[in-house]
């Protein structure tokens, strides 16, 4: 069994109190959005959220991620945001997707978002590839959006 190297520091040493400290303590200062609505064949829409992070200028040909967030997150959540940051260090754009109903407005379809729900992520794939990184796309999923990318892979096959 290998065991983590992780300490906790003396003043957070209990594990509830480094999931609320987490919550609490994580800054999304220095991280703005710029929306791009797409539109759905079934007349909803989809919001993506291109990140950038203060002082740190990437060129439109850097590879871009998009980050899929959990259960009634959105790509504002903290951990999309610090995630935004810690790719950009290192040289990646990132663009976040709110399934539907996350992006802080009601959709335009009596329809929402489930783990088992991989269309959008199927649209919003094609989108990218084709106008915004062809050649250069991977996907990173958060909880119920790791669900929604796996399954979307296991569809896939390839």
């Amino acid at each position: 069994m290998k065991t983590s190297a992780f300490v906790a520091p003396l003043w957070i040493r209990r594990a509830h109190a480094q999931t609320i400290g987490g919550r609490l303590l994580r800054s999304t200062a220095g991280v703005t959005f710029r929306r791009e609505r797409l539109d759905t064949p079934d007349g909803d829409f989809l919001d993506l959220e291109y990140s950038a992070v203060e002082h740190l200028q990437l060129p439109d040909t850097a590879p871009l991620v998009l980050t899929l967030h959990g259960l009634e997150g959105s790509a504002h959540s903290g951990y999309s945001v610090q995630l935004a940051r810690a790719l950009a260090r290192r040289g990646v754009r990132s663009v976040g997707l709110n399934f539907r109903s996350c992006g802080g407005e009601m959709n335009r379809a009596a329809r929402f978002y489930h783990s088992g729900e991989t269309e959008d992520l199927g649209l919003v794939l094609d989108h990218l590839a084709q106008s915004v990184a062809p050649g250069h796309l991977g996907a990173l999923g958060f909880s119920l959006g790791g669900n929604v990318l796996l399954k979307y892979l296991g569809e896939r096959g390839d």
